[in-house]
Protein backbone atom coordinates (compact mmCIF):
# COMPACT_ATOMS: atom_id res chain seq x y z
CA UNK A 1 0.00 0.00 0.00
CA UNK A 2 1.12 3.32 -1.03
CA UNK A 3 1.35 6.52 1.22
CA UNK A 4 1.93 9.79 0.62
CA UNK A 5 2.55 12.96 3.05
CA UNK A 6 1.57 16.11 0.97
CA UNK A 7 1.41 19.48 3.28
CA UNK A 8 1.11 17.47 6.12
CA UNK A 9 -2.00 15.38 5.03
CA UNK A 10 -1.86 12.27 5.00
CA UNK A 11 -3.33 10.25 1.61
CA UNK A 12 -3.19 6.84 0.91
CA UNK A 13 -4.00 5.25 -2.59
CA UNK A 14 -6.87 2.84 -0.61
CA UNK A 15 -8.87 6.12 0.34
CA UNK A 16 -11.79 6.09 2.86
CA UNK A 17 -11.33 5.07 7.01
CA UNK A 18 -8.73 2.36 6.70
CA UNK A 19 -6.62 5.89 5.65
CA UNK A 20 -6.72 7.33 9.19
CA UNK A 21 -4.93 4.47 10.01
CA UNK A 22 -1.65 5.78 8.45
CA UNK A 23 -2.46 9.06 9.19
CA UNK A 24 -1.25 8.49 12.84
CA UNK A 25 2.84 6.91 11.41
CA UNK A 26 3.06 9.68 9.56
CA UNK A 27 2.13 12.52 12.19
CA UNK A 28 4.41 10.34 14.72
CA UNK A 29 7.10 10.76 11.92
CA UNK A 30 6.99 14.09 10.94
CA UNK A 31 6.91 15.66 14.96
CA UNK A 32 9.97 12.99 15.48
CA UNK A 33 11.81 14.27 12.21
CA UNK A 34 11.32 17.99 13.88
CA UNK A 35 11.92 17.27 17.53
CA UNK A 36 14.91 16.02 15.84
CA UNK A 37 16.25 18.89 14.18
CA UNK A 38 15.80 21.00 17.84
CA UNK A 39 18.60 22.70 19.24
CA UNK A 40 19.86 21.40 22.54
CA UNK A 41 19.34 22.75 25.74
CA UNK A 42 23.12 23.57 25.90
CA UNK A 43 22.67 25.15 22.33
CA UNK A 44 19.95 28.02 23.55
CA UNK A 45 21.85 28.46 26.55
CA UNK A 46 24.76 29.51 24.53
CA UNK A 47 22.34 31.82 22.70
CA UNK A 48 20.68 33.64 25.89
CA UNK A 49 17.23 31.93 25.01
CA UNK A 50 17.03 29.67 27.85
CA UNK A 51 17.82 30.76 30.96
CA UNK A 52 20.20 28.97 33.80
CA UNK A 53 17.71 26.62 36.34
CA UNK A 54 20.25 27.87 38.95
CA UNK A 55 19.66 31.44 40.04
CA UNK A 56 22.77 31.21 42.27
CA UNK A 57 24.97 30.69 39.10
CA UNK A 58 23.26 33.28 37.73
CA UNK A 59 24.09 35.71 40.15
CA UNK A 60 27.76 34.74 40.09
CA UNK A 61 27.43 35.35 36.19
CA UNK A 62 26.23 38.63 36.52
CA UNK A 63 29.18 39.30 39.63
CA UNK A 64 31.85 38.00 37.20
CA UNK A 65 30.71 40.74 34.19
CA UNK A 66 30.25 43.44 36.63
CA UNK A 67 33.41 42.38 37.80
CA UNK A 68 35.17 42.06 34.69
CA UNK A 69 33.53 45.65 33.39
CA UNK A 70 34.51 47.19 36.38
CA UNK A 71 38.41 46.45 35.69
CA UNK A 72 38.03 47.67 32.18
CA UNK A 73 36.91 50.79 33.61
CA UNK A 74 39.09 51.62 36.45
CA UNK A 75 42.50 50.95 33.58
CA UNK A 76 40.87 53.12 31.25
CA UNK A 77 43.33 56.57 31.03
CA UNK A 78 41.96 59.94 32.22
CA UNK A 79 41.22 62.33 30.00
CA UNK A 80 44.24 64.63 30.87
CA UNK A 81 46.14 61.52 29.83
CA UNK A 82 44.72 61.02 26.31
CA UNK A 83 45.21 64.79 25.72
CA UNK A 84 49.16 64.94 26.95
CA UNK A 85 49.33 61.53 24.38
CA UNK A 86 47.57 63.94 21.90
CA UNK A 87 44.65 61.07 21.67
CA UNK A 88 42.13 63.01 22.73
CA UNK A 89 41.66 66.63 20.72
CA UNK A 90 39.35 69.41 21.36
CA UNK A 91 37.09 70.39 18.14
CA UNK A 92 36.25 74.36 17.43
CA UNK A 93 32.77 75.37 18.11
CA UNK A 94 32.10 76.24 15.00
CA UNK A 95 32.23 74.41 11.63
CA UNK A 96 33.21 76.67 8.62
CA UNK A 97 30.43 75.44 5.74
CA UNK A 98 31.32 76.30 1.86
CA UNK A 99 30.23 75.25 -1.57
CA UNK A 100 32.28 72.72 -3.94
CA UNK A 101 31.76 72.80 -7.49
CA UNK A 102 29.98 69.61 -9.07
CA UNK A 103 32.01 66.71 -9.46
CA UNK A 104 31.68 63.69 -11.56
CA UNK A 105 32.71 61.12 -9.57
CA UNK A 106 32.34 58.34 -12.54
CA UNK A 107 35.33 56.58 -13.25
CA UNK A 108 36.62 55.79 -17.12
CA UNK A 109 36.71 52.02 -17.77
CA UNK A 110 38.90 52.49 -21.05
CA UNK A 111 39.49 48.30 -20.84
CA UNK A 112 35.39 48.12 -21.48
CA UNK A 113 36.33 49.34 -24.73
CA UNK A 114 38.94 47.18 -25.86
CA UNK A 115 38.62 44.63 -28.92
CA UNK A 116 39.67 41.17 -29.01
CA UNK A 117 42.22 42.69 -31.22
CA UNK A 118 43.86 45.40 -28.88
CA UNK A 119 43.41 42.56 -25.90
CA UNK A 120 45.58 40.25 -28.11
CA UNK A 121 48.19 42.78 -29.10
CA UNK A 122 48.78 44.25 -25.24
CA UNK A 123 48.89 40.19 -24.74
CA UNK A 124 51.41 39.85 -27.62
CA UNK A 125 53.58 42.61 -26.07
CA UNK A 126 53.64 41.44 -22.38
CA UNK A 127 54.60 37.96 -23.53
CA UNK A 128 57.17 39.81 -25.69
CA UNK A 129 58.56 41.98 -22.75
CA UNK A 130 58.45 38.54 -20.65
CA UNK A 131 60.38 36.20 -23.12
CA UNK A 132 63.29 38.72 -23.96
CA UNK A 133 63.71 42.04 -21.76
CA UNK A 134 62.65 40.60 -18.55
CA UNK A 135 64.90 38.48 -16.04
CA UNK A 136 63.16 35.00 -15.91
CA UNK A 137 65.63 32.41 -14.00
CA UNK A 138 66.07 29.21 -15.64
CA UNK A 139 64.37 26.63 -14.38
CA UNK A 140 61.10 28.34 -15.02
CA UNK A 141 61.95 29.57 -18.23
CA UNK A 142 59.87 26.98 -19.78
CA UNK A 143 56.56 28.25 -18.50
CA UNK A 144 57.02 31.24 -20.06
CA UNK A 145 55.57 31.41 -23.42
Amino acid sequence: MEIWLVDRVCFCCSGGLSCWVFVLPCVWLCLCRQLSQRPSAEELEQRNILKPLNEQEELEEKREIKRRLTRKLSQRPTVEELRQAKILIRFSDYVEVSDAPEHDRRADKPWTRLTAADKAAIRKELNDFKSHEMEVHESSRHLTR
